[in-house]
């Protein structure tokens, strides 16, 4: 057996107490972080202010993240993971279902766990998606979570036409779902999961004239 194998193999896993207290400690980082942020904007502080401001040690900190760069990677790759792990969900949306919402308002399940999942990342998110924070992960989230939303409604011929009108159809949409998400953030989230899920749609889905009203399910 290569001893990397045998090393590995043989490394103890850690104790439930030990995963806890990473636990703990991540989501004491994560707070302190979303709150300087919001004060301070990405580049104002510190390491010595993040741990300060989470009440851990430096060598705590220094455990888990070799800096300040990668511990916002980390954040923000585990919210992008957390939200593409819908995608196939998304994709798997049909023309049926989006039709049945247009008659009942029942949004699809995926759109409404989507909130759900937002809802779970909203400190960090909030202040990620603000002024003072990272325009690049803004981006990704617009790319890679947003656009193929709007490609979810879009009629299966289209989803694969390189028609140059149809990526600026997504790219509008995307941005403007972004908005949304945003906006939801900014007023702090006061509307339900399932709501947010009708209102998204039913604005993706307003066509030029329609009267500008939500969707509501029919019970």
């Amino acid at each position: 057996m290569p001893q990397e194998m045998l090393t590995s193999a043989c490394a103890p896993a850690a104790s439930p107490v030990e995963d806890r207290r990473a636990a703990r400690t991540k989501r004491m980082l994560r707070e302190a972080f979303a709150r300087l942020i919001g004060e301070r904007g990405l580049d104002g502080f510190s390491v010595g202010d993040l741990t300060e401001r989470a009440d851990i040690n430096r060598g705590t900190f220094y455990a888990h993240y070799r800096d300040m760069a990668d511990l916002l990677a980390s954040f923000e790759d585990e919210i992008i993971a957390s939200l593409l792990s819908l995608k196939p969900r998304i994709q798997a949306v049909t023309l049926t279902e989006l039709l049945a919402f247009n008659r009942t308002g029942a949004p699809p399940a995926v759109t409404v766990h989507l909130f759900d999942l937002l809802r779970e990342h909203g400190p960090l998110l909030l202040v990620l998606l603000s002024p003072r924070g990272d325009a690049a992960f803004q981006a990704r989230l617009r790319d890679r979570i947003c656009a193929d939303l709007v490609r979810s409604v879009l009629y299966g011929k289209y989803t694969k036409d390189p028609e140059p009108l149809i990526e600026y159809y997504v790219a509008y949409y995307a941005s403007a779902l972004l908005g949304l998400i945003q906006r939801w953030l900014e007023r702090g989230m006061p509307e339900a999961s399932e709501h947010m899920a009708r209102i998204m749609l039913s604005v993706m889905m307003l066509r030029p004239g329609d009267p500008i009203r939500l969707k509501e399910a029919r019970r």
